[in-house]
């Protein structure tokens, strides 16, 4: 699973490697940041190494760094985990703005918009799950603006609910989910680019 790269046009998605390290430890162990990641440590280059060894060699997960074309800025991660080809499904996440000045820009709108139509399209999978901790409610939000609901029934992965402690909710998202809510989110980048004279 090596040698993505989802283009846009003010940010582009490439698959984590050693270059983008010193940034996604930054991140991650940033307080204010790692406050709801499953990450009961300080991450460090050794143990960020050691974790891409088996990453390189797992066909089920995947990592992508979100960068900033204009400025050649990383300032994010969302990537998967769980992938089942035979069900079509994986668990979204990774999800982490970690340079605080792109929280809720249009360039991590477009980078979401790349990310879905990639894992519902060339990825090919069906449903995406995300587990979220109960009193995240930034990332509630976000998830359910992009087509995200929350799972009422049997959960999918019920070791997921409560992780190193946090208590997560799960949500579910279909390919149709995502086709319903896609169009009100294009109409918001088209807003931006006729406002800066990207398009006629």
């Amino acid at each position: 699973m090596q040698g993505i790269r989802l283009d846009g046009q003010s940010v582009y998605l490439t698959e984590a490697a050693e270059k983008y390290f010193p940034y996604i430890i930054t991140w991650r162990n940033d307080p204010e940041n790692n406050r709801y990641l499953n990450q009961p440590f300080r991450l460090t280059m050794d143990k960020q190494c050691a974790w891409y060894e088996q990453y390189r060699n797992d066909p089920t997960q995947g990592l992508l760094v979100i960068v900033d074309k204009k400025q050649n800025i990383p300032f994010a991660t969302m990537g998967w985990t769980d992938y089942d080809r035979e069900q079509r499904l994986c668990i979204t996440g990774r999800l982490l703005v970690g340079d605080r000045r792109y929280r809720g820009s249009l360039l991590f709108v477009e980078a979401t918009v790349l990310f879905a139509d990639y894992m519902y399209g060339t990825f090919g999978v069906d449903t995406c799950y995300a587990h979220i901790v109960c009193d995240n409610i930034a990332s509630v939000r976000y998830h359910e603006k992009y087509g995200f609901y929350r799972n009422d029934g049997i959960s999918k992965f019920p070791e997921e609910i409560i992780v190193n402690g946090m208590r997560q909710e799960e949500y579910v998202r279909s390919k149709e989910d995502w086709a319903a809510v896609r169009p009100a989110v294009l109409r918001r980048l088209r807003d931006r680019d006729v406002r800066l004279g990207m398009i006629s």
